[in-house]
């Protein structure tokens, strides 16, 4: 690992522990930013479904879409300082109760990621073959593919209690 990679991870690792973002660590925001990420989730599957019955034609929905996905990355964002970032973090900068927490989590939603992964090649698949063409069943199973790998951290961020000062 050079210097840089190093300085960055440890930067990381700072951010996520920085007492500044203890906002983002209390049960109420978590929970409301996960719900906020799940409605942009459903929004990012839901436009080319719509589009695909055509009531939505053009750049209207490839702008939502965009739009959609833009405002999802600062909710991820309070979403993953809410969790200290174990899920994004190298395992070294992790302690014991952290790496428990994320492999706890990860073991809830396997079964639950696995089926949306399944689901989401199907859904693309089936949105293509009913006329929705190729970008929209590519936009479908991309949502539903990416939410499989948020399942964990939502988990996470719902479930975590509150930490004590």
């Amino acid at each position: 690992m050079n210097a840089t990679t190093r300085s960055r991870t440890t930067g990381l690792a700072a951010t996520f522990e920085d007492e500044r973002y203890a906002w983002a660590r209390r049960r109420a925001v978590r929970r409301r930013a996960v719900s906020v990420e799940a409605a942009l989730v459903g929004f990012l599957v839901g436009v080319p479904l719509v589009s695909t019955m055509s009531a939505l034609s053009g750049l209207v929905p490839v702008v939502l879409w965009v739009a959609a996905c833009l405002a999802f990355i600062p909710v991820h964002s309070v979403v993953n300082l809410g969790v200290r970032g174990v899920f994004d973090r190298r395992e070294a900068t992790l302690d014991e109760v952290q790496r428990s927490m994320r492999d706890t989590a990860a073991a809830a939603v396997t079964r639950y990621r696995d089926v949306l992964g399944l689901l989401a090649f199907v859904a693309a698949a089936l949105v293509t073959w009913r006329g929705g063409g190729m970008g929209s069943g590519l936009a479908v199973g991309f949502a539903l593919w990416f939410t499989s790998g948020l399942l964990s951290t939502w988990y996470l961020a719902w479930t975590l209690p509150d930490e004590e000062d």
